[in-house]
């Protein structure tokens, strides 16, 4: 068995194996992956399993940017991971994601989230739950009917893919939100390039929406302010007579929820999705903290998969940065990857204690670190 990058010229023999683990494409669904994995391919984030010189697994390594604490950590988004049926059992998945990981880190990022089909694989590598997707329908005559001011919009073309991405980036820091996540301009210049999405901008804003039988799905929304955010869930509710309902992904704590005038939202789907630290100092060191928090707690972390972010630490956190110093001596509390992973994601510590994730340690240092690693962490893309 060879872990490798995936040939090009393999790219049909990858297909298959796509194919018969989550059903064939259609036509056209088939050109657009193609050319997705081309570009990641040409970046080398397509990990290959090779047996014998064929392909029997893959996984591809999307660059993305997440937001934590309200600063951008590198973070390597793991998609499309496929075992042939005939190899399932054998090993090949484990030694494909160890060969992602790897990859991950040569590429320089230093977290790594992905939707798990199934948990069990995943955790055998160190992933662990961090949070959850949740995708809500909302009135689109609420909507209609928010109260506010008219803000000027325009409608958006390719070329301005690099500032959608700069508006939602400065919404997720600004909130200082946990969870979110980043896509590289090239692959957003290729979603406004769809002409069955509608996408707008305001100075401070973006929406981008399709029709979907009886109502609008919602791809992309953000808004610096809440005129914005009214003036553009308005722009959207205007197509109420047509579309009873809008479906999109929100934030637990989203603003619209405490707009809306009457209980006009229902939860269409949930879905998990887990964090693993590729580099457990640097994500540290990128994360953001609470201002207020000022702390230095003992940690012993052990990574069977990188001895970097294996040894006894500080964590040092200050004035919303935090930074994980190696020392000498004995104590601590001990965490593995799926410990660490979900510490990160501001699981609290008597959490890990009774799932079996964390032990040792002085217990009076658990609210400490449940308070510099606060957050509800969620995404509103899926991947």
């Amino acid at each position: 068995m060879e872990i490798r990058d995936l040939s090009p010229d393999d790219l049909d023999a990858a297909l298959d194996v796509r194919s018969r683990s989550f059903g064939p494409l259609s036509s056209g669904d088939v050109d657009h992956w193609k050319a997705m994995v081309v570009r990641a391919i040409d970046q080398h984030r397509v990990v290959a399993a090779y047996d014998g010189g064929t392909v029997v697994a893959t996984a591809r390594i999307n660059a993305f940017g997440q937001w934590w604490g309200g600063r951008r950590v590198p973070m390597a988004g793991i998609g499309g991971v496929v075992v042939a049926p005939e190899h399932r059992g054998s090993g090949v998945g484990s030694a494909l994601m160890r060969g992602v990981l790897d990859r991950s880190r040569d590429l320089g990022f230093v977290v790594s989230t992905l939707y798990p089909a199934t948990t069990a694989p995943y955790r055998a590598v160190g992933y662990e739950i961090a949070g959850t997707r949740r995708v809500v329908d909302l009135s689109t005559d609420a909507l209609r009917r928010l109260s506010g001011d008219a803000v000027p919009v325009r409608r958006a073309s390719p070329a301005d893919a690099a500032e959608v991405t700069r508006l939602l980036a400065a919404g997720y820091a600004a909130r200082r939100d946990s969870g979110p996540f980043d896509w590289d301009p090239v692959e957003v210049t290729v979603d406004l390039e769809d002409d069955d999405m509608l996408t707008y901008l305001a100075d401070d804003g973006v929406v981008s929406y399709a029709f979907a039988r009886d109502r609008f799905d919602v791809q992309v929304f953000g808004a610096g302010s809440s005129t914005t955010m009214r003036a553009l869930w308005r722009l959207v509710g205007t197509g109420s007579s047509t579309q009873a309902s809008v479906r999109v992904a929100l934030g637990p704590q989203d603003p619209v929820f405490w707009m809306l005038p009457d209980n006009e939202v229902s939860v269409h789907a949930t879905q998990w999705w887990m964090l693993r630290l590729v580099d457990a100092p640097a994500a540290v060191d990128a994360r953001g903290f609470p201002a207020g928090v000022d702390l230095e707690v003992p940690l012993v972390l052990t990574d069977p998969l990188d001895e970097g972010s294996s040894g006894r630490f500080a964590l040092a956190v200050s004035g919303g940065r935090g930074v994980l110093r190696r020392e000498e001596g004995a104590g601590g509390l001990t965490l593995g990857p799926r410990g660490t992973a979900a510490l990160f994601a501001g699981t609290p510590v008597a959490t890990l204690r009774a799932a079996g994730l964390a032990d040792g340690g002085d217990p009076r240092e658990d609210a400490l670190l449940d308070a510099a690693f606060a957050a509800t962490p969620f995404m509103v893309d899926y991947f």
